[in-house]
């Protein structure tokens, strides 16, 4: 079984370690994730799941390159059943409703989460 307290730690130290590479791409795309409309939705679904909106930003930027047609779960449009893990999700209404049901319903269940430091969000 994993020791996660150790994890959290072990992710905390690797956070203040880190070196940012690439600061030119990594800043063109948080220009994006942090683009007022963006947050609002984000906002939204952190309103709805406890998930906070800046984590939802990252997921959606590694599973649909922030595509509003794309899933959270796993980048599939989220207006058809999902073919990909986390298969048959949806369809969905909006971008939201897949998003709520993304990190409500499917592993690994961030909603349940309630630790955001550093630590527990990299874990």
């Amino acid at each position: 079984m994993t020791d996660l307290v150790a994890l959290k730690a072990a992710n905390a130290k690797r956070w203040v370690n880190a070196q940012l590479e690439r600061r030119a791409t990594f800043a063109a795309v948080a220009k994006h994730l942090i683009d007022p409309n963006a947050r609002g939705r984000y906002q939204t679904v952190e309103a709805k799941t406890g998930v906070p909106w800046f984590v939802i930003a990252v997921i959606h930027e590694r599973e649909a390159s922030q595509d509003w047609t794309g899933n959270l779960a796993q980048g599939d449009p989220w207006n058809r059943v999902s073919v990909h893990v986390p298969r048959g999700r949806g369809p969905f209404r909006s971008w939201e409703e897949a998003a709520i049901d993304a990190l409500v319903n499917c592993a690994p269940f961030l909603a349940g989460n309630r630790d955001w430091s550093i630590g527990g969000t990299l874990t």
